[in-house]
């Protein structure tokens, strides 16, 4: 190893690398690991993408000014209340970037969303770790008093809701208490990712919040619900004030010119009305496996995400799927040994996941826990009674 492979291995150590959801060949191929879309874009979007590439567009910087508008309009704030992002996981990075460093504290839930994890860890952040619920109804879910507790003297608590990797979310009184109990010199990171995805009562009023909390801001994706995960598209939300010094940290044009022109193509009612589809049905997929995970006491977290994390050992999982072409998400890639977290997908590829369960069910016991030590979210969350 040279000289500067061992500084730059050295600086990184502790910083666990990111791991991407694999793909399978077979008769129902399908990614059931990175909790993509199975619709794909509307025709829309797919329109508006394909006459932006037979344009110029691609030869010039892109402009985001009317993407930003659409974004900004969606929301109900103003264009600058608004920061557009290359997916969200570059906002993580850049808040990292600009609130944390050396001597500086994050917190975060254990199991956390890894990107949060990563970018404070490269920031040089300590992190201030709060186990997820263990048992209850909110079971998987943040421990929002806890995390309140720990975010005195810290830099920014990151609250993913729906949580990634358990797909728990919030209540909106909860997260009004929480906001009103944490320091006003802490960043509160409201990551709602899947969004689209949560019932109506797990919905808080973002703009309310962020008129009366300007130490939060809420980041969001459109790779989930709206289907741009290989476009990498993502935007955030707070007062113009915390914006403006961000956007200034911002890489210049860090959203491309054909991201841009999906979001343009997103706001027409059609596209509007796909991505209604899309979140519906997968919603309705997502019903009828918990139902299935339940007959079969099999034991798993109530999701309000597009995915399931139910605790089955991923090997066997992954011998009862293979030849089929579908794959799920080890818990060991996210900080949970001995689940898995299962993607939703097209309904006939969850009828094979269904058939492949109802096999292991007969040994379906929870898998071994680690040895006490090995990991610190190993046996976090207790089985299901």
């Amino acid at each position: 190893m040279t000289r500067l492979a061992e500084i730059a291995d050295a600086r990184l150590r502790g910083v666990p690398g990111y791991r991407p959801g694999l793909s399978g060949a077979g008769p129902a191929s399908g990614k059931l690991s990175s909790n993509e879309s199975p619709f794909g874009p509307a025709p829309a979007v797919r329109a508006a993408v394909a006459a932006a590439a037979l344009k110029d567009t691609v030869g010039h910087y892109p402009d985001e000014q009317r993407a930003r508008r659409v974004l900004a309009d969606r929301a109900g704030v103003e264009e600058s209340a608004i920061l557009l992002t290359n997916g969200s996981d570059e906002f993580c990075y850049l808040l990292a970037n600009v609130f944390l460093g050396p001597g500086r504290a994050a917190v975060l839930g254990d199991p956390p969303y890894q990107i949060d994890a990563t970018a404070s860890l490269l920031a040089g952040a300590d992190l201030r770790r709060v186990p997820l619920h263990r048992d209850g109804e909110d079971r998987g879910g943040h421990d929002l008093k806890a995390m309140a507790a720990a975010a005195a003297g810290a830099a920014v608590v990151w609250l993913p809701s729906p949580h990634n990797p358990t797909g728990a979310a919030v209540r909106p009184a909860g997260l009004a208490r929480f906001l009103a109990a944490v320091p006003d010199d802490c960043l509160v990171v409201l990551d709602e990712a899947y969004r689209a995805f949560a019932d109506a009562d797990r919905l808080p009023d973002v703009r309310g919040l962020l008129a009366r909390h300007p130490n939060l801001v809420v980041q969001r994706t459109l790779s989930k619900d709206w289907a741009l995960a290989g476009l990498r598209a993502g935007y955030a939300l707070a007062e113009p004030g915390l914006i403006a010094p961000l956007a200034r940290a911002r890489p210049p044009f860090s959203v491309n010119a054909l991201a841009l022109a999906a979001i343009e193509g997103g706001a027409t009612p059609s596209a509007a009305a796909w991505r209604s589809m899309a979140v519906a049905r997968v919603t309705e997929q997502r019903a009828v496996l918990e139902r299935e995970l339940e007959r079969l006491s099999i034991d798993y977290l109530p999701s309000q995400a597009n995915f399931v994390t139910a605790r089955l050992d991923p090997r066997a999982v992954g011998s009862a799927l293979a030849g089929s072409g579908l794959v799920v998400r080890p818990g060991d890639d996210l900080g949970m040994p001995g689940w898995v977290r299962i993607s939703i997908g097209w309904a006939p590829q969850m009828a094979v996941l269904r058939a492949a369960l109802r096999g292991l069910a007969p040994g379906a016991a929870p898998a071994p826990a680690a040895a006490p030590g090995a990991d610190s979210s190993a046996g976090l969350l207790r089985e299901r009674r």
